[in-house]
C-alpha cells in the first residue's frame, strides 16, 4: 500500500485530470462538446468559489463522488437546473422530461448519478498511477445544494468553470 501525500502528484496533472474527465463525459455520453474556461485555486483563496459564476437561480444538481484507500478525495460536478435537463434529454433522446415515463425527477436523478459515475471512473484511472489503491463511493445527487468542504483539510482544491450543455458547469475538485 503506497503512503504517498498528494502533493507527489503533479497539479498540473490533477488539473489535466480534471478538464479531460469532463470533456470525456460529455462527449461520450451525450455527443456534447464541452469547453474549458477558467480554474480558480481555493486552498489559497476560498473565497474565489466559482458558484457565483453559474445561472443557478433557478437551481442546481451537483453530483458528488468520493475516492478513498492511498489517498483520499471528491470530486463534485454542479450543473445549473436546465442544464442538468438538458444532460437528460440528450441522454434519453427525447424534446422534454415530460415524455419519460413515471418520475421525470427520479430519471433525472438516475441519469446524472451515471454521469457522476463515468466520470469519476476517469479520474480514478487518472489518479491510480500514484495510488493503485483506490475505491470509489456511489454518486449522490444533490438538488440545491452542494458538498461541504473543510478547504484547510485539503492539499488540492481547484474549481474549473465550463461551457456546455448552453449554460456554465463547474467541477470541484479535492484532494486530502
Amino acid at each position: 500500500m503506497h503512503d504517498m501525500p498528494t502533493e507527489i502528484i503533479p497539479t498540473e496533472r490533477l488539473d489535466n485530470l480534471a478538464r479531460e474527465a469532463v470533456v470525456t463525459v460529455f462527449d461520450s455520453m451525450v455527443d456534447e462538446v464541452v469547453t474549458w474556461q477558467t480554474r480558480e485555486c481555493l486552498i489559497s483563496d476560498p473565497s474565489s468559489d466559482m458558484l457565483t459564476k453559474l445561472p443557478i437561480q433557478d437551481g442546481l444538481y451537483a453530483i458528488v463522488v468520493s475516492w478513498v484507500g492511498d489517498a483520499n478525495g471528491k470530486v463534485m460536478l454542479v450543473l445549473p437546473k436546465a442544464a442538468a435537463e438538458r444532460f437528460a434529454m440528450k441522454l434519453f433522446d427525447v424534446p422534454s422530461l415530460d415524455w419519460l415515463e413515471g418520475d421525470s425527477e427520479e430519471a433525472l436523478q438516475d441519469t446524472l448519478g451515471e454521469l457522476g459515475n463515468m466520470m469519476v471512473g476517469l479520474v480514478k484511472g487518472g489518479l491510480t498511477k500514484w495510488y493503485p489503491s483506490l475505491m470509489l463511493t456511489t454518486p449522490k445527487v444533490l438538488k440545491n445544494k452542494r458538498m461541504k468542504v473543510d478547504s484547510a483539510s485539503m492539499s488540492f482544491r481547484r474549481q474549473y468553470l465550463f461551457e456546455g450543455l448552453g449554460s456554465e458547469l463547474m467541477i470541484d475538485f479535492c484532494c486530502e
